[in-house]
């Protein structure tokens, strides 16, 4: 199984205008277990106007995955961003 962390960059508190940036990725039986345990302190981490608009979520990718919220293809793009 290969879990993918996105990171969704919103515009605003909404969320409805998001582009997902792909952070990190874990393989194996207990990647997404890994994902979830990097969560709150990557969510603790952003300031916290940031944190009303921005979110990680851990995504299962792969043939039957189940998507932790929703389907949201990652899109690589090169881009630096600071928070």
């Amino acid at each position: 199984m290969t879990v993918f962390l996105l990171l969704y960059l919103c515009t605003d508190a909404t969320r409805t205008d998001c582009q997902v940036v792909p952070t990190q990725r874990w393989k194996g039986p207990e990647a997404y277990e890994q994902c979830i345990d990097a969560l709150p302190g990557l969510t603790e981490s952003l300031t916290a106007p940031n944190r009303e608009r921005h979110r990680f979520v851990c995504e299962i990718q792969g043939e039957g995955a189940k998507h932790a919220e929703h389907k949201a293809q990652p899109a690589f793009i090169h881009q630096s961003f600071r928070m």
